[in-house]
């Protein structure tokens, strides 16, 4: 646990470097590449084994990848390929994947038109809330996130030229080739576009009761939207259908009270401050609001799509408060609160495997 905590300690640190603050990140991003690239594999939780054993006995080299019916998403499956055919061991895999979420993660970074300081922020606030999940564990699904983060950040709050407009669609299915849930962003992206116009008072308040509704009462209407969903996707998407009979955990009132609260102070600090941004983010953290207060596989699964919202919501929720100590006393809470987060969810994800860190060479 010493290693991500120091880490988050260090990334937190470089909000408060006003000079070189660009070269700060840039040596940030390099650590947490060393840090994903060069962890022990093999103390990972069920997908990380389940992606082991597929790269070990189930994908081919390039030279027969045309023969091969694929278990998972085409982009991902020659992924593994390519990585096979440098060198058929894990660790090349491990190597090329590292890099590519971490080039994927500099854009999104770059993309958000944050300032270097907001944006190590930001940097913080991912690491400890989901950041070795996703990048160590759900590694297909962390490539899709990531591509459709640039997607959502690609919508200008102002008029786009229409070539400009085309690239969050061409994101989406790059992203598809990686999980098939980030097909959905189709119909949610054009969503996006056309909740900008509503006020932003409004856009809050119906937020607010679509989300305490489906919190209420969504167990009833809910599923019917999914079955419709695999209507328009197929059969393999009903995985992310509730068989009737089976328990489902309820949502966390605590995950889901840290984005409420963050998202009501983005909207409350809104006025404060100057961002080309403001009213694409506050659009697509009420899409996480309402999709994180779905009780269903699949809108859990989408709720990761658009958690970048929450994120830049976090961050600039800090000018809810006037510069000095109250800012500085924003900040202190900030870092206990997602020190706590991120010390929690090392003890509970996969029972604490990800505890064991341990650095290349390997036992």
């Amino acid at each position: 646990m010493v290693y991500y905590l120091g880490i988050a300690t260090l990334i937190f640190m470089g909000y408060f470097t006003s000079k070189n603050s660009d070269k700060y990140l840039n040596f940030m991003l390099c650590i947490l590449f060393m840090f994903i690239a060069l962890h022990n594999p093999y103390l990972t939780g069920t997908d990380g084994r389940s992606y082991r054993a597929y790269f070990k006995t189930h994908i081919p080299t390039l030279s027969h990848f045309s023969e091969y019916n694929h278990t998972y998403e085409i982009g991902y499956a020659l992924l593994n390929s390519l990585a096979k055919t440098i060198h058929n061991n894990y660790f090349t895999f491990q190597l090329i994947y590292s890099f590519i979420a971490i080039f994927l993660l500099g854009l999104v970074l770059k993309k958000t038109k944050l300032a270097d300081q907001e944006k190590l922020l930001l940097l913080f606030v991912y690491f400890c809330y989901r950041f070795f999940q996703n990048s160590m564990e759900f590694l297909r699904q962390n490539i899709a996130i990531l591509l459709i983060w640039l997607a959502v950040l690609s919508i200008s709050d102002y008029y786009q030229e229409k070539g400009k407009n085309k690239v969050k669609y061409v994101l989406t299915i790059v992203a598809w080739t990686f999980h098939r849930s980030a097909i959905f962003n189709l119909i949610l992206l054009p969503l996006i576009e056309r909740l900008k116009g509503i006020d932003a008072k409004k856009l809050v308040v119906i937020t607010s009761l679509v989300s305490f509704g489906f919190l209420l009462l969504g167990n009833g209407v809910i599923p019917k939207i999914v079955q419709f969903a695999i209507i328009i996707g197929g059969e393999r998407y009903s995985s992310y259908l509730i068989s009737p009979g089976e328990v489902v955990p309820p949502i966390n009132p605590v995950n889901y009270g840290i984005r409420y609260i963050f998202y009501i102070m983005y909207f409350l600090s809104i006025n404060n401050y100057e961002y080309s941004k403001k009213k694409t983010v506050l659009v697509v953290a009420s899409l996480a609001i309402i999709c994180g207060s779905i009780n269903q596989n699949i809108f859990t699964r989408l709720l990761e799509y658009y958690m970048i919202g929450i994120y830049i919501a976090i961050v600039k929720s800090k000018y809810l408060m006037t510069a000095g100590r109250s800012r500085n006393l924003y900040l202190l809470i900030l870092y206990v609160v997602f020190m706590i987060i991120l010390a929690r969810n090392l003890l509970t994800i996969s029972s604490g495997t990800y505890m064991n860190y341990q650095l290349y060479p390997f036992k």
